[in-house]
């Protein structure tokens, strides 16, 4: 071979593997492209670690109307007839001097008011606050549907707002497992107005209107925050929010989640930073 050919056949390699470095190159910044997107299943992760913290507020607002520390007449020294709680569920309670501790004990399995099956135990402390109570919830080998809840939050009320309705404001720090695997850190706030149903103590006809904000961490450490641009819209009678926009983040990029116009169905609409707009299906709780 001569030396020529030898040059020719050394250019020849260079530029292949040029090419397929740049090649390889190319694909890396595909590759981190595709995983700066907000997934459609991030986005219900990211709302249903929400909805299993609504859950849990739904087992203490039971708890509190049962035994009188909230309510149209609410009065922590009677004990209603009836309680919202399962009969299925464990109920004890130990004074301190602040308040109360109340330990709900949902055994092994047990179905809700609402049709979700919890396990496990939920820890309220009650603690007075004039003639209100705020809560700290904590919890022990916790489920909801089999996907694990661990961690804290806390509750205060305002009993009548700017706008003469109840308010509650909820300070969270949960982490759920769930059944597929995805595990999803939840720390946030959140403010509960009900704009509807404070005159009676039927949970059916309550109404809600949140606003508030948090960030959501998964299993691979990466953060997504989340913020209500347009209260949320909850009713008791719906198991999905009915309305109401949530701004959703990651990497810099932002993405609305819009719930709808108030009917009660399980859709919501998704749209990129660009304007493409994808219809969701929300999972069931």
């Amino acid at each position: 071979m001569t030396l020529q050919s030898i040059y020719k056949k050394a250019s020849f390699l260079s530029i292949i593997g040029l090419l397929i470095f740049s090649s390889c190159d190319s694909n890396n910044d595909l590759d981190t492209d595709i995983a700066s997107l907000l997934t459609a299943e991030e986005a219900k992760n990211v709302i249903l670690s929400d909805d299993f913290s609504d859950d849990i507020d739904n087992v203490v607002e039971d708890d509190a109307k049962a035994n009188g520390f909230e309510g149209k007449n609410a009065d922590s020294s009677k004990n209603p007839s009836g309680s919202y709680l399962p009969s299925c569920a464990e109920r004890t309670s130990e004074d301190t001097a602040t308040g109360k501790i109340v330990t709900i004990d949902f055994g092994d399995g047990c179905v809700g008011r609402r049709g979700k099956e919890f396990a496990g135990k939920i820890m309220i402390a009650y603690v007075r606050s004039g003639d209100s109570y705020s809560k700290t919830v904590t919890f022990e080998d916790f489920t909801v549907n089999d996907n694990t809840v661990e961690g804290s939050k806390s509750i205060s009320k305002v009993t009548a707002n700017s706008n003469g309705n109840p308010e509650k404001n909820h300070t969270v720090d949960i982490t759920v497992t769930f059944t597929t695997g995805e595990i999803v850190t939840k720390k946030g706030t959140k403010t509960k107005e009900k704009i509807e149903g404070a005159d009676t103590d039927d949970r059916g006809d309550d109404v809600y209107s949140i606003s508030g904000n948090w960030e959501s961490t998964d299993k691979d450490g990466v953060v997504k925050t989340a913020e209500i641009t347009t209260n949320l819209i909850r009713t008791y009678a719906c198991r999905y929010i009915v309305s109401g926009i949530v701004e959703i983040t990651k990497d810099g990029a932002a993405y609305t989640l819009d719930f709808g116009d108030g009917s009660c169905d399980n859709l919501a609409t998704l749209t990129d930073a660009n304007g493409n707009v994808e219809e969701i299906t929300l999972r069931r709780k």
